[in-house]
């Protein structure tokens, strides 16, 4: 791997650049290791919850103390900058002038410039740069961090007091390790775990504790907050326990998220996976969806600063991190797609702009190999994420069908061969979709494959609604393609599956926790009571009862200021869709 000394504006000004590794490294400062400066975070493993007492002073001392230390806490997951082909940086480097190479070498030097950074299939140099940025946000994610450990203190004991238990954090933790993080990963369960030792029921569910797919830094423990409030959100989940949790999670990111000055790679991990949960961000109904889009919204603008939708070549990052890119970037095409059907709002990425790779199916260090069979053999790994692989790969299908279909003027536009190629795409997709899922050689999730099931629903409803038998009539004269014989009979058995397996346990469990399954729940309710086959039979009736009655319990779960208004609100639009002996 070339080597790449330190630009010397950061040696004069004593500032060590974002293409540097760790301090107490032994090595080499080659090109965008993308690691943090610094030694870890005091972590909640080294700090009894009962060590510390209320008064005003010992909170302010130990503020004080974890902020003395410079080397405690760094902002994360810092990536470098990316400036695409039509950038004051990258068009520098195109100019023509033999003379000029030098100049425009040390250029590049003053500032960080990283040309040929990206992978390019022609023989010219790829289009866009990477350039090396400082740690500007420093004090402000110190003073943040020490913040959000002195709440997760307090949580702790506040959550011990009304669950009668020291471990009701713990139990918490164990529920998005188990079941949450698997399915979204766009945090890992080795992100989420760092560099702490793990519980003995950890090895459970796990072999080995990856610590080669672990930052050299921890996460903002913001995140470990907010991954709290998602297990929450469970029914299971006694309502003070959610309530307290819930009012501590928006504490903590109001203060966080207005002082960020700009994109890390912890940043956008924290905002993506702050889009699975509606209420998080607040009670009322519109402020809470608001918060999402915006949020949301940022953290993909942040993936655009660091170049996370680009493919970066291996040779100028460590493949560890290129895999944490590629993982990341499809976890924000994910969240862009459903939050843009649900709610019928512009898709945020165009995917014409962006040629970074689908997410790596295995564990971030597992290197590339052409032989995949052989990585579960050499690394003793399953593909933990091939879920997310295939979940964005989904979510690439519902942009198509969302651009092609979900409005009179997209069909005005549309072609018949874009229907073709999207119909032949996704079969082709159906066909390689595995039966078992792993996140860990002893960890099988069986609810990825329903909930696979369950967003097909909605990717295929909004491709096949304007074929349907009621909205045929109108579609644009020139649209000559029809759907597939019995595609529309598939459709309606997915939604009934998918129906009963949302008032299944485990179906309840995901339509709690992750706000992406409401729309597809609601669309299935949609396809089933829309007649579009002929069938009066009790097994429409019978999906209609456990839908409805799924959709009821879940509205019943009550946050910080009661039940909320949001869910309400669609458990009443699930109302009007029923006949009327059925409501």
């Amino acid at each position: 791997m070339p080597r790449y000394r330190l630009n010397t504006f950061a040696a004069r000004t004593r500032r060590t650049s974002r293409l540097s590794v760790p301090r107490g490294s032994a090595r080499p400062a080659h090109v965008i290791t993308a690691v943090l400066t610094g030694s870890d975070v005091i972590d909640m493993g080294e700090m009894s919850p009962h060590a510390y007492t209320v008064e005003r002073m010992v909170w302010s001392a130990r503020v004080s103390l974890l902020l003395q230390d410079a080397d405690h806490v760094e902002s994360q997951g810092l990536e470098p900058g990316y400036a695409g082909p039509t950038s004051i940086f990258h068009l520098v480097g195109s100019v023509n002038r033999r003379d000029s190479v030098e100049e425009v070498r040390n250029y590049d030097e003053a500032n960080d410039i990283f040309r040929n950074a990206l992978n390019s299939n022609r023989e010219q140099a790829s289009e866009g740069v990477l350039y090396g940025r400082y740690d500007l946000a420093h004090r402000g994610w110190k003073a943040q961090n020490a913040s959000a450990l002195l709440k997760l203190d307090l949580l702790s004991e506040q959550l011990s007091l009304i669950a009668g238990k020291e471990t009701i954090l713990d139990d918490l933790l164990l529920i998005c390790i188990t079941k949450v993080l698997p399915v979204f990963p766009v945090v890992t369960v080795s992100e989420c775990v760092g560099r702490d030792k793990p519980s003995d029921i950890f090895w459970q569910y796990y072999t080995m504790k990856e610590n080669d797919s672990t930052p050299h830094s921890p996460l903002p423990k913001i995140v470990r907050l907010v991954q709290y409030g998602l297990a929450s959100m469970s029914r299971s989940v006694p309502t003070p326990i959610r309530q307290s949790i819930v009012k501590a999670v928006r504490e903590e990111l109001d203060a966080t998220l207005q002082t960020s000055k700009q994109a890390s790679l912890s940043t956008v991990q924290l905002l993506i996976t702050l889009s699975m949960s509606l209420e998080l961000h607040d009670d009322d109904p519109t402020e809470n969806r608001s918060l999402l889009w915006q949020r949301t919204g940022s953290g993909i603008r942040g993936a655009f600063d660091m170049g996370l939708h680009r493919n970066v070549s291996n040779n100028m990052i460590p493949c560890g991190q290129v895999h944490r890119r590629r993982r990341v970037w499809g976890s924000c095409v994910v969240a862009d797609r459903w939050l843009a059907l649900q709610y019928g709002q512009p898709l945020t990425i165009d995917l014409d702009y962006c040629d970074a790779p689908l997410p790596f199916w295995w564990p971030d260090h597992v290197p590339d190999l052409d032989d995949v069979t052989a990585i579960p053999v050499l690394h003793k790994v399953a593909p933990s994420f091939r879920f997310l692989t295939e979940l964005t790969s989904l979510s690439i299908f519902l942009g198509r069908a969302y651009s092609l279909s979900s409005s009179t003027l997209l069909l005005a536009k549309s072609q018949d061969l874009m229907f073709y190629n999207l119909q032949n795409d996704m079969e082709a997709w159906k066909a390689q979709i595995p039966v078992v899922w792993n996140y860990s050689p002893l960890l099988e999730i069986p609810a990825m494959q329903n909930l696979l099931q369950l967003f097909l629903v909605a990717v295929e409803y909004t491709f096949l609604r304007p074929f349907f038998p009621n909205d045929i009539s109108g579609l644009p004269a020139h649209i000559t393609f029809r759907p597939t014989h019995g595609s529309i009979d598939r459709l309606v058995e997915r939604a009934i599956n998918s129906l009963f397996w949302l008032a299944s346990e485990e179906g309840a469990f995901y339509l709690d926790v992750w706000s992406m399954t409401v729309y597809p729940a609601f669309l299935c309710m949609v396809v089933v009571t829309s007649g579009l086959v002929q069938r009066t039979d009790v097994i429409i009736a019978s999906a209609l009862l456990a839908g409805s009655e799924a959709i009821s319990s879940w509205s019943e779960v009550e946050g910080p200021g009661g039940k909320w208004a949001s869910r309400q609100q669609v458990l009443q639009a699930i109302r009007l869709l029923q006949p009327a002996e059925n409501t």
